[in-house]
């Protein structure tokens, strides 16, 4: 499967409605999709990549098990943001740690974002923990993005280009039982918004997926002080 087919997938209006009510569980509509077809998939592409890298990206791409790829849609009970995503096991093991690439599917199933972000794990937890966890995002992010930039303007080309910078919008309401979905818009460092009425190309949509890469690579290099170009 395809990003391109992944997305009309989710991007089935009838499909996602369904997928909303529906109990939590291994009989999900979304369960396999999320746990096991999409992770499956998001491996087969990304390994598929190995031969064409070069320039920072080159040290992530070491073999088959530099990644790790994990999909939810919850944890015990229906999560309130359904999503997909790329670990760099020398980063994280653990969606709930570090900074990974991820898919984000809107709370009304209209939109999905590819971003970089931060781990929001204290954002679970009573309202005032998570109340704390957000405000520490939000303060965390500058510095995450400063560092990333330093390393991207010594990159022969502007990976970022086309993504925007900070805070995003997953279609919630206002209230507070959000946490978990406030967290995530304002983890976000780095991202790109695809809509339900304009999936782009199985290209375009690879392309984005490579230079969030890239840009993930020059985040791994700022930890480790690796010289990369």
């Amino acid at each position: 499967m395809d990003l391109r087919q992944i997305f009309l997938k989710i991007f089935d209006k009838k499909a996602f409605q369904k997928a909303r009510v529906s109990e939590y569980g291994a009989g999900h509509p979304f369960f396999n999709l999320f746990n096991t077809e999409i992770p499956k998939s998001l491996q087969t592409i990304v390994n598929a990549f190995q031969s064409k890298p070069t320039g920072v990206a080159q040290a992530l791409y070491r073999n088959s098990n530099a990644y790790s790829f994990v999909g939810s849609i919850g944890k015990g009970k229906l999560a309130d943001i359904f999503w997909f995503c790329i670990l760099d096991r020398k980063i994280t093991d653990d969606p709930q740690k570090g900074v990974y690439i991820v898919y984000l599917v809107s709370h009304n199933g209209e939109s999905i974002y590819l971003s970089l972000i931060q781990a929001i794990n204290g954002a679970i937890g009573t309202e005032p923990e998570c109340e704390e966890a957000i405000r520490k995002l939000k303060a965390a992010r500058g510095g995450l993005i400063e560092k990333i930039e330093n390393r991207l303007s010594l990159a022969p080309e502007n990976y970022a280009e086309g993504f925007t910078k900070g805070a995003i919008d997953l279609s919630i309401s206002n209230e507070k039982t959000f946490f978990t979905a406030k967290a995530y818009q304002e983890a976000a460092l780095y991202s790109k918004k695809y809509s339900c009425d304009c999936v782009p190309s199985e290209e375009e949509l690879r392309k984005d997926l490579w230079k969030m890469i890239k840009i993930y690579g020059n985040y791994r290099a700022s930890l480790t002080n690796v010289t990369q170009q």
